[in-house]
């Protein structure tokens, strides 16, 4: 495959192709370093929509180049040979994230810690205005520091026009209900589902509605993403806290996910303190300066300001003693001879002084006591919010046809408390609902599944089924 010709860069190799454009390997050559350049493929018409498309994916990630787990950008322009525009990127070594959990899923603490920095990337794009609109595993980089890195903001929006958007491409699998079926262009929620689903597939090395084996068209994937209760990973190594926050992420609902990815972050810590895992901090971009540091008054000539100064090159083999210029005549030789003395006397004294103190130290051994300025913690200061762990099981739920209708009872898990509630969702209508009630009455005469799980603050219980014929 030839590549384009850039004045600056040296073709290296071609690294992969994408829905419009190539990634090559180049080498910048100042300052010299290694970069993926993406670029429009030739036989993609450049209409002004891929136009703006392309500037578009170069501003926001320009925007967002700073941030530790988005890929950053370094440069945009356009080929001199065929208009073709090109982005600059820095360069993280293949295979992608998504790739490299197909055949070895992360374990928990990986997948948690990675969700977390990834949730730090994509709440950093919300506060600038940005939404995503294609976080999926492959569009998750790895840098040469193994840490993960966003990247593919090709088809990202601002929150203030995205609903007059006329056309919005998307990933099936990584997509939530309301963009299959039109209801919206994107939010935060549909990027929060998306991440959620990302986690999910570092878990498993699939995507969470994929069936092994099984029909996983487009078509059959929109079905059940649109009709099938989210999943568990079915892994036991996985908390029931962190299976229930994915298929809180996966809610056919945006209201019923977590309402920002910085809460999903948080959610994703509490698992982690809960575990015992090392803590993963979020990383999002503040947006004012540091309060409790006032900026100092710029003086004439500061302190610390950088100066030149000329160089004194000194024609001997030992240090010596430099003496500021005076402009009273130098003395006779008599008085240069007494000061050399002076000198050797006090260099004297000086080394004696020295050595006693050395030996006081020494002498003095481990019995010294705490600088009492030093306060020493005699715990871990690190927070330890606890997740929740009480909705570990599923509700009962039975089902029975009666003259009124069909109608489905449960009971709790656990004893209910002022502020439970229990959330379920009929197949036939595609409907779902909240009560305090513990059963519900169907009035169908055709036949009819509920899915039914509690629900405590943020915590949710696995959901249970029941069908009636």
């Amino acid at each position: 495959m030839s590549a384009p010709v850039i004045p600056g860069f040296a073709f290296v190799e071609h690294l992969g192709s994408g829905g419009f454009a190539d990634v090559f390997l180049y080498e910048q050559q100042w300052p010299r370093q290694r970069v993926a350049v993406k670029v429009v493929r030739p036989d993609v018409p450049l209409t002004d929509r891929e136009k703006y498309l392309f500037t578009a994916e170069a501003n926001s990630m320009a925007r967002l180049a700073d941030h530790p787990y988005i890929v950053s950008v370094i440069t945009a322009g356009v080929t001199a040979e065929g208009g073709r525009p090109f982005l600059v990127m820095r360069y993280c070594p293949p295979p992608d994230l998504g790739v490299r959990v197909r055949s070895n899923p992360m374990a928990p603490v990986d997948a948690v810690s990675t969700g977390i920095k990834l949730a730090s990337a994509i709440e950093t794009a919300h506060r600038s205005g940005i939404l995503h609109r294609d976080i999926k595993p492959s569009n998750v980089l790895v840098t040469s520091y193994h840490e993960p890195a966003l990247t593919d903001f090709g088809i990202a929006g601002h929150m203030s026009e995205v609903e007059g958007d006329h056309d919005v491409r998307i990933s099936y699998p990584w997509s939530p209900p309301e963009l299959l079926d039109g209801r919206s262009n994107g939010s935060v929620a549909s990027d929060v589902y998306s991440l959620g689903a990302t986690i999910w597939h570092l878990l498993v090395g699939r995507s969470p509605f994929s069936i092994p084996s099984g029909d996983n068209s487009t078509r059959a994937l929109s079905a059940r993403i649109l009709h099938a209760a989210p999943p568990a990973t079915q892994r036991p190594d996985v908390p029931p806290a962190l299976d229930r926050l994915l298929q809180q992420c996966l809610a056919k609902r945006p209201e019923h996910r977590p309402a920002s990815a910085l809460e999903l972050a948080r959610a994703l810590q509490r698992i982690e303190s809960a575990a015992g895992w090392a803590r993963t901090a979020v990383a999002v971009e503040g947006d004012r300066p540091d309060s409790s540091v006032s900026a100092p008054e710029v003086a004439e000539a500061p302190e610390d300001a950088t100066a030149m100064k000329p160089v004194t090159v000194i024609s001997a083999s030992g240090p010596r003693r430099i003496a500021a210029q005076d402009p009273t005549p130098a003395s006779g030789s008599d008085e240069e001879d007494t000061g050399g003395v002076s000198g050797l006397v006090w260099a004297g004294v000086g080394a004696v002084v020295v050595a006693l103190l050395v030996g006081f130290l020494v002498l003095r051994g481990d019995g010294r006591g705490e600088d009492p300025g030093v306060v020493v913690p005699t715990e871990s200061q690190t927070p330890s919010d606890v997740v929740p762990d009480v909705l570990t099981e599923a509700p009962t739920l039975t089902g029975r046809r009666t003259a009124r209708g069909v109608l489905f009872e449960w009971n709790a898990p656990v004893r209910v408390e002022p502020g439970d509630s229990f959330s379920y969702h009929r197949d036939d209508t595609d409907s779902y609902g909240t009560t305090t009630a513990r059963q519900l009455l169907v009035r169908t005469d055709e036949a009819v599944c509920l899915d039914v799980r509690m629900t405590r603050g943020a915590d949710n219980s696995p959901s249970v089924s029941e069908c009636v014929s």
